[in-house]
């Protein structure tokens, strides 16, 4: 009965590609560096050693690829005011406990974390870029349009931090963090 049911070559042959081709697939594709919208953006103040600007968005970064992906640095390219700035200092973690951000990986799970950056005052275009390892270029994680307003650009000149929460209606909202001071319309 050679040739017939399940043991006929060409099924075989068939099975064998198909998981030959999800194997290949799943484990030795390079896959794909992925952001979600920021949930928070933050304009503000570290004080030491020194006073610097920065800026830091609140994100979930995941892979798409089974083995995860490193990066080994992220910036930001700030557009506004008629000037581009990129800010490559890149610190992660939770507000108290900061990590200087090299070879981070990033599983299909993903991590969430605060994503410092140091900043300037109107029109913002944040694009959020990633360095992963062995990749030549860098990955264009997302981007974020934002508006500093006068009353939130003098919050910044006293040296306190602005914060955009983003809406249900995906609309950053500004707001001083010290002292109240709000765009929300409402």
């Amino acid at each position: 009965m050679l040739g017939h049911g399940i043991y006929q070559h060409t099924d075989f042959d068939h099975l064998f590609g198909d998981f030959r081709h999800h194997f290949l697939d799943c484990l030795l594709r390079r896959g794909r560096l992925k952001m979600t919208e920021p949930t928070v953006v933050f304009f503000g103040f570290d004080h030491a050693p020194r006073t610097t600007a920065k800026v830091f968005i609140r994100t979930l970064m995941y892979s798409t690829a089974a083995r995860g992906a490193v990066i080994e640095g992220m910036y930001v390219k700030i557009k506004g005011g008629g000037s581009e700035s990129v800010f490559s200092f890149w610190c992660y973690g939770e507000t108290e406990k900061l990590t200087v951000g090299s070879c981070l990986h990033i599983s299909q799970s993903g991590f969430s974390a605060n994503h410092h950056f140091e900043f300037k005052s109107g029109e913002y275009q944040i694009d959020i870029f990633a360095r992963e390892v062995g990749r030549r270029k860098p990955t264009r994680l997302g981007s974020v349009k934002l508006h500093l307003s006068d009353g939130l650009s003098q919050v910044l000149s006293r040296h306190e931090g602005v914060l955009f929460e983003r809406s249900l209606e995906g609309d950053y909202i500004g707001h001083g963090r010290d002292v109240g001071l709000s765009d929300n319309p409402h």
